[in-house]
């Protein structure tokens, strides 16, 4: 998805009211219709206010010999490259 999808995606929220609450609800699934699949472990909250902003927290990086979660060893095992995940 490119900006302009995303921004598609977004302006329901902006001008409907049904579509406003399901974003609302659950902003993530509404990106994943509109054709942004986001990680699972990747969280997307939205909530009301005066202006309209976009921030995104990156996760601490990871210590090169901490020892892998389950699911990075599953992804790892099945042979999954996720250039998003923090090993």
């Amino acid at each position: 998805m490119d900006a302009q999808g995303f921004l598609a995606a977004l302006t329901p929220a902006v001008t409907d009211a049904d579509a406003r609450e399901r974003f609302l609800a659950d902003p993530k699934a509404v990106l994943a219709v509109a054709g942004l699949d986001l990680p699972e472990w990747f969280t997307v909250t939205a909530r009301e206010g005066d202006a309209a902003e976009l921030i995104i927290t990156v996760p601490h990086l990871g210590l090169p010999d901490a020892d892998l979660s389950e699911e990075q060893l599953a992804a790892v095992a099945g042979g999954v490259v996720d250039q998003g995940s923090a090993f």
